[in-house]
């Protein structure tokens, strides 16, 4: 995998950045519609069994409308299809960015985003406290409600069907990017003297995507040393900005990862 090494360090924090390729999908059933949310938190820890309170505890999603298979996809002849959108909600539940990742027919994105903007939040919590955070949302549509399980097999075959749409989008891979997209603005998190005095120190991995415009767009962590140096991370990187990515020199999204190590050089 290439990589792609951040040109400065300031106050102890260092920084790289990978970008990456997702499998993007992860199939459900339409009838249970849901929500596979491979949980990306905006700098949470994940819960501990066994506590009094838990360490952590994830976005409920109150679905409030249900997604319906487009008629016209079905006159069209379509069975089946997916979609994917990522979220993010604050720390009172309230929806406050949604962005479409992926999907095999944009007539299935819409209808997803129709019912996630109609949906209700109850925020995830971290140590009691509300937090907000960001999730993937993954789709699985079927005319027909059949089941889908989402053994390895089946995940290659759904595969095919989503890459013989002709409509189908989804982020581009390293690989089939024209070059590696350059940073413009780079924010360096804040790293505040009373945690460096405490000797506070650690690696924080932030998930995120650079979208057609190359702005930085739902960053999520994806693992971490410690929580307060995680929100600072994500903080300091929603107000990144690149160059766009292109593919045969037409503007396109892609997912990155940027590492910040707060307390080492290296």
């Amino acid at each position: 995998m290439n990589s792609l090494r951040a040109s400065c360090d300031s106050e102890g924090i260092s920084r790289r950045a990978v970008l990456w390729s997702p499998h993007v999908f992860n199939m459900k059933s339409l009838s249970t519609l849901l929500l596979g949310c491979g949980l990306l938190l905006t700098g949470v820890a994940f819960g501990q069994v066994g506590s009094p309170v838990p360490e952590w505890r994830s976005l409920t999603i109150v679905q409030t409308c249900t997604p319906v298979f487009p008629f016209q996809l079905t006159q069209a002849g379509v069975t089946s299809g997916e979609a994917q959108v990522s979220i993010n909600t604050d720390a009172k539940g309230k929806l406050m960015d949604w962005m479409v990742v992926a999907y095999s027919h944009p007539e299935l994105a819409r209808e997803a985003v129709s019912c996630i903007q109609q949906w209700r939040f109850v925020p995830a919590r971290l140590r009691g406290d509300p937090v907000g955070t960001t999730i993937e949302i993954y789709f699985y549509f079927e005319a027909k409600g059949v089941v889908v399980s989402t053994t390895t097999l089946d995940l290659v075959a759904m595969n095919t069907i989503f890459h013989s749409s002709r409509d189908a989008y989804e982020p581009c891979s390293l690989r089939d990017l024209d070059r590696i997209p350059t940073p413009i603005t780079t924010i360096a998190p804040m790293y505040p003297g009373e945690l460096a005095n405490k000797g506070v120190r650690g690696k924080v991995t932030v998930d995120f995507y650079i979208d057609e415009t190359g702005v930085a767009r739902m960053p999520s962590v994806s693992s971490h040393d410690n929580s307060e140096l995680a929100a600072l991370s994500v903080e300091a990187l929603r107000q990144w900005k690149f160059e766009p990515p292109t593919r045969n020199g037409k503007p396109i999204l892609v997912r990155a990862t940027q590492v910040f190590n707060f307390g080492s050089r290296n």
